[in-house]
């Protein structure tokens, strides 16, 4: 057999041989005759699952998931990056019909640690020639206790991590090449990895691939020239592919909570005696910094029988990795928190572990291969080295398996996470599609269960999303924003008496409360109240002595100054044609000039038509969009076309092509 042939053959049955690990690691969650085990209850459930299920259907409808109007009220999904809605390997999701079924996503995740062992395994024996190298760092990463414990919960931390090793691999591809456009292929899989949707872990992938890149070009001699142009070339391929997500993300980090943390939110980390999970698993719980002992055995094995520079480089890595793990502990995320782009935008330091799982990853693989070729070159029979690699892969699994196997399952509630009940199915049967909820996140399924259920809600649960939203609920009583915010109905544990309210159903201590508090979805106003601020809108919002429906309180005079009316002019009236999460459309009459609101909430992606004509979008009572109309009658349309969306969508895609085309030319010139 043909050195070639094997390698053919290696590439087709490893991906199976991770598959099987991932498999039997996981043996609860598809061993037929047991009662059902699921991914536990947690961030898995509550945001990611009701996210891709929003993905999904959107795409399936031939729609860009720009808007999602089933949560906060309606908030920009594209900006919060958990959505992930270019993300490559999740668009299969739109072969399901809605909802996309639970299993599937707990079968993406399952594919994805079969992917980070896989690439993992491609990166080391391209480094050092051995692919029993490559197989104990696979599996070291995959199946070590990083990958299989919140990662899998959080699933934007596992889609991004795993390309760190594939990146690697295109590098080394590329500088065998000897040609600084190819290195156009590492920086597409870094772009995929932004698309994947956690910006904190590809800080972490570009703060380990761009110094792994300038360490191999000062091992292999390049010029500094080459060297320029092959990390610009990785950069700017990175951020042209990922712009897509990166662009509307940056938008909205700026206008949410996260926006303005401090130091003291940021820099929890690791305590010092969690260290000790670097040589045990923890007992009982998540062991993110265990690799297994015969991975940590053979990176001490490293330092005697591998290449010093190597090691030298991937232990710095692991040290300064570990270090920042510690957060505010271990005295050096101060430092990057103050000079480092990026750290001052993240919490929870401890996900730099990450890092340290797979740099210990890969310290293993080379410790492997240096002792496999110590052993060769005092001529120790190949059986007998073969018998010892064979050894420590099966002893590593057996470790990792008693570690962490089905460490993240649970068996599935009887009735499922998102069962339909009493009140869902009372909400469901009288609701249009207008409508809003108040569900205090009480719902199955949590604060995002309206994306599951199809039904517009004022609950919401994501880390990026509109300060503004919240400090509008905050500010305005809930006797005020409750009608101003056309919810119907509210699901509470309060046991509420006041004539506004009915209750309609209740499960346990939740109860459903029917609203009648006058709710609209849009309404006509004749006076104004300016005011300077958006702060300070809200603040004239909350005076309950304002009849909101008669004024509307704006940061900025309309073009068209409304005009009192004299008494009621019954000819006036405000209604809703069409209503869909991009594009809303209704049709109005005037008696005098006013400012027609809506009750949805204001982004600076919306753009509004009058009569076809572009008009003004203004921001009413700091939160809602309202537009200026003459008297008479007029047709209004609203469509979400976020500039920040586009522009980024636009890069990615010129980015993409472009390289297709540079692929298609050089082939060209190749055959001629």
């Amino acid at each position: 057999m043909t050195g070639r042939m094997r390698d053919v053959i290696g590439w087709l049955w490893l991906p199976g041989l991770f598959f099987v690990a991932v498999m039997a690691l996981f043996w609860r969650w598809w061993w037929p005759g047991m009662a059902h085990w699921v991914f536990a209850y947690g961030d898995f459930t509550e945001q990611y699952y009701p996210m891709r299920v929003f993905v999904a259907a959107q795409w399936r409808l031939g729609q860009v998931p720009f808007w999602d109007p089933y949560a906060y009220g309606g908030y920009p999904a594209v900006g919060a990056s958990l959505y992930a809605p270019y993300y490559p390997l999740g668009l299969w999701h739109i072969l399901f019909p809605p909802p996309l079924p639970l299993r599937a996503l707990e079968f993406d995740a399952l594919l994805h640690l079969v992917l980070a062992g896989y690439f993992t395994f491609l990166f080391v024996r391209q480094r050092t020639r051995d692919a029993w190298a490559g197989v104990i760092a696979g599996m070291a990463f995959a199946l070590g206790g990083y990958l299989t414990s919140y990662p899998l919960l959080q699933l934007g931390i596992l889609y991004t991590a795993v390309w760190l090793p594939l990146v690697l691999f295109l590098m080394e591809w590329a500088l065998e090449r000897k040609g600084w456009l190819a290195m156009g292929l590492p920086g597409a899989a870094l772009g995929v990895s932004i698309l994947a949707g956690h910006p904190q872990t590809f800080l972490y992938i570009a703060y380990v691939a761009f110094p792994y890149l300038v360490f191999r070009l000062w091992q292999t001699k390049r010029g500094w020239r080459d060297g320029l142009a092959a990390v610009g070339m990785t950069g700017v391929v990175a951020v042209g592919v990922g712009a897509a997500q990166w662009l509307p993300v940056y938008d909205l980090m700026g206008r949410s909570p996260r926006a303005h943390l401090g130091f003291d939110e940021l820099a929890h980390g690791f305590l010092p005696t969690e260290l000790w999970g670097l040589l045990r698993p923890n007992p009982k719980e998540w062991s993110p910094l265990y690799v297994g002992w015969p991975a940590l055995a053979l990176t001490l094995a490293s330092l005697l029988f591998a290449r010093r520079s190597d090691v030298a480089f991937w232990g710095s890595v692991a040290g300064i990795a570990l270090l920042l793990s510690l957060g505010e502990n271990g005295g050096l995320y101060p430092l990057f928190y103050r000079y480092a782009p990026g750290f001052a935008l993240f919490r929870n330091q401890e996900r730099a572990a990450f890092v340290v799982s797979f740099a210990l990853a890969l310290l293993a693989g080379l410790g492997l291969a240096g002792v496999r070729a110590w052993l060769r070159e005092r001529l120790a029979p190949p059986r007998a080295v073969l018998l010892l690699s064979l050894l420590l892969v099966g002893t590593l699994f057996v470790d990792l398996f008693h570690a962490n196997a089905n460490g993240i399952l649970a068996p599935m509630p009887p009735k499922g996470y998102f069962a339909s009940n009493a009140i869902t199915e009372r909400i469901r049967a009288v609701s249009l599609p207008d409508w809003r909820m108040s569900s205090e996140g009480l719902l199955p399924g949590d604060g995002n269960a309206g994306q599951v259920y199809g039904l517009r809600d004022v609950a919401g649960n994501s880390p990026l999303h509109l300060a503004a939203f919240d400090h509008f609920l905050e500010t305005v009583p809930e006797v005020r924003w409750l009608p101003m915010l056309n919810v119907h109905h509210l699901v509470t544990r309060r046991q509420l008496t006041h004539g506004g309210v009915q209750e309609r159903a209740r499960v346990g201590d939740v109860r459903l409360y029917e609203v009648a508090l006058g709710a609209v979805p849009l309404w006509i106003t004749h006076a104004v109240q300016l005011v300077e601020s958006q702060k300070g809108a809200m603040q004239a919002t909350a005076q309950l002595d304002l009849d909101v429906r008669a004024t509307v309180v704006l940061e900025e005079s309309p073009e068209i100054a409304p005009r009192p009316l004299a008494q009621t002019d019954p000819s006036e009236f405000a209604r809703l044609l069409h209503f869909a999460a991009p594009r809303i459309e209704a049709e109005a009459e005037l008696a005098q000039p006013g400012v027609l609101v809506f009750s949805e909430i204001h982004d600076p992606g919306w753009r509004v038509w009058v009569d076809g004509q572009r008009a003004k979008p203004l921001r009413a009572y700091g939160l809602l969009r309202a537009v200026a109309l003459p008297a008479g009658h007029h047709t209004i349309l609203w469509r979400y076309q976020p500039l920040w969306a586009w522009l980024g969508l636009a890069i990615s895609l010129l980015t993409i092509g472009g390289g297709c085309l540079s692929i298609f030319a050089r082939l060209q010139v190749q055959r001629t």
